[in-house]
């Protein structure tokens, strides 16, 4: 059986780059792996089939690298490309150039006047939700003495800590009188074990917040 050698036609972009790969003996499938380009795009470009290639932002691309790794200059073919085929700019799809339009379109309308009422709104809100969450949110408790649980040879221990500025502290149910605006301190009679002790604090409208310490009274035996 005889096989008839298929001529290439070299005078082609695409025959150009498929005679410089054949030259150096390169096969189409592996060098797509390598320049991670699929196969069949490689075929349309050596087959001047770049109506067939996805658009021409990533015609060009592809032939950067192929050219590249054909150690081909990638300028002189991509300015062959678009002198012979540049009608393919046509091809990007009508959606697409719509939706870059309608984008540009977008911006455009945006001014100064526009960005500073947002930010105006944007810092309102941002207020009255951080005003909302120190009158309706928890108020923080910060025992300073003594430690959550803790063991002593003394009858008595001053509880001293520290809340919100707005907060009343209760020391197991019985308000306590604060130094200032958050430090408050007061003295606490112990019974023999352990005591557990309820610290709690509420703002007028908050949900009340409560801690407890586990305090063991232990005599000395004289």
């Amino acid at each position: 059986m005889d096989f008839v050698k298929k001529e290439i036609k070299s005078n082609t972009l695409g025959g150009l780059l498929k005679k410089a790969r054949l030259s150096q003996k390169k096969d189409l499938a592996i060098v797509a792996r390598e320049i991670k380009i699929e196969e069949k795009y490689l075929q349309f470009i050596e087959e001047d089939d770049f109506y067939k290639l996805p658009d021409s932002t990533r015609a060009r691309g592809f032939l950067k690298r192929y050219a590249e790794f054909l150690k081909l200059n990638p300028e002189e073919i991509i300015k062959e490309w678009a002198e012979t085929y540049g009608y393919q700019d046509k091809l990007i799809p009508v959606c697409e150039k719509k939706i870059e339009k309608d984008v540009k379109k977008f911006f455009k309308r945006i001014n100064f006047k526009v960005i500073v009422i947002v930010l105006i709104f944007f810092s309102i809100f941002t207020y009255l939700g951080l005003s909302l969450n120190n009158v309706l949110g928890q108020p923080k408790i910060n025992i300073i003495y003594p430690p959550l649980e803790f063991v002593t040879s003394d009858n008595s221990l001053v509880i001293q800590g520290k809340v919100d500025a707005r907060a009343e502290v209760f020391i197991n149910q019985q308000l306590v009188e604060k130094q200032n605006e958050q430090k408050f301190s007061q003295e606490i009679k112990l019974l023999p074990g352990l005591n557990i002790i309820e610290v709690s604090a509420k703002k007028k409208y908050s949900k009340e917040k409560k801690v407890f310490l586990h305090l063991v009274f232990e005599p000395e035996n004289n």
